[in-house]
């Protein structure tokens, strides 16, 4: 009776082993069967506009011309202004340049070509102080308007997407109130990066919309 009950038992074990084993391989299978799950926003939003991978200097705009030579030692000049977005650099191009039409820039010396729109954007007093950093010279000087020379560049890269580059180099005119100075109207001034910024924000905004 003893051996009956032990054989019965390993029996009755061996079928529950068993069942638990069937309804694990039923489990999986229904797992297999159920679509995958789908991919985090994250991993299914294009990056568009995204951080530029690289910036490089930009030569200078123009030749010279409008450069003086600076009575005072100004700071490096800040890095261009960088992005990069799906698209054509001719299509950013004009885009860029329509806006400058639509928002009524005060603008001329306009020079574009496939790759590159250069331009000079005028200021009054006001608007030069918010673009420019107006209180790096060593003595006080009084503005009465100013220019930026603008340089916009693009460059295409791999997957479709293209990177503008913006840089500004400033010029302010005015008179210095120190009346042991030597005269001087025309004084060279560093970007805030205020003007660059302000170039690429419709990119990051309405030209997405329109893409």
């Amino acid at each position: 009776m003893r051996t009956s009950n032990s054989k019965q038992a390993w029996t009755e074990g061996k079928q529950a082993f068993l069942a638990l084993a069937l309804l694990a391989l039923y489990a999986l299978g229904l797992q297999a069967q159920q679509p995958a799950s789908a991919p985090s926003p994250a991993a299914t939003t294009s990056s568009n506009p995204r951080p530029c991978s690289e910036n490089p200097v930009l030569a200078p705009s123009g030749k010279g011309k409008h450069a003086q030579k600076a009575k005072h030692l100004l700071p490096p000049e800040p890095a261009p202004a960088c992005l990069e977005l799906k698209g054509e650099g001719i299509e950013v191009q004009e885009f860029l340049q329509n806006t400058a039409r639509e928002q009524q820039w005060r603008t001329g010396e306009n020079h574009a070509s496939e790759d590159s729109w250069t331009f000079v954007r005028y200021f009054n007093p006001d608007e030069l102080s918010k673009y420019a950093d107006t209180n790096v010279l060593n003595e006080p000087v009084k503005f009465t308007g100013g220019k930026a020379a603008v340089l916009v560049r693009t460059s295409d890269l791999e997957n479709g997407y293209v990177r503008v580059q913006v840089s500004a180099h400033f010029q302010g005119n005015g008179k210095s109130t120190d009346k042991v100075a030597q005269p001087a109207d025309v004084w060279p001034l560093n970007s805030k990066g205020v003007l660059e910024q302000e170039i690429l924000k419709p990119l990051q905004t309405e030209y997405k919309t329109l893409n």
